[in-house]
């Protein structure tokens, strides 16, 4: 079996293609929880999200709202079922124009091979403000 590091870079790598179908379907648990911070009347995609269903919803949101020109993890750290992921990117929100560029770190955790919580961490008020 991959290792939980093996598993969260081709997580990575499959958002990175736009294949957001085999992400969800086959990387996750079908109780997975997504949290991902924000104040949701200003960041649409903000939340919690507990299932494929929902998690699906989020990238959805995503898609309707940035176009990202940069999405780049850069460093992973693995301890046990959890994997942390340090990165950046940069993006344009398509509602207003505005570009935004975030630091972030991303908690993932496995079981069994597969994710069954994931939360991040980031400038929400950049994000905001670009939304704005």
């Amino acid at each position: 079996m991959a290792s939980n590091l093996e598993i969260a870079k081709k997580g990575y790598e499959l958002f990175q293609q736009g294949d957001i179908a085999t992400l969800v379907n086959d990387m996750m648990t079908d109780d997975c929880t997504w949290i991902t911070p924000g104040p949701r009347d200003k960041l649409p995609w903000a939340g919690r999200y507990k299932g494929k269903q929902e998690i699906a919803g989020f990238f959805a949101k995503i898609a309707e709202n940035i176009d990202f020109s940069e999405f780049a993890p850069r460093e992973m750290i693995e301890q046990g079922d959890t994997v942390v992921v340090l990165g950046s990117s940069a993006g344009r929100m398509k509602k207003t124009g505005k570009t935004s560029k975030n630091e972030w770190a991303h908690v993932l955790k496995y079981s069994q091979g597969k994710l069954v919580y994931f939360q991040e961490y980031y400038d929400t008020a950049a994000e905001v403000a670009a939304m704005s």
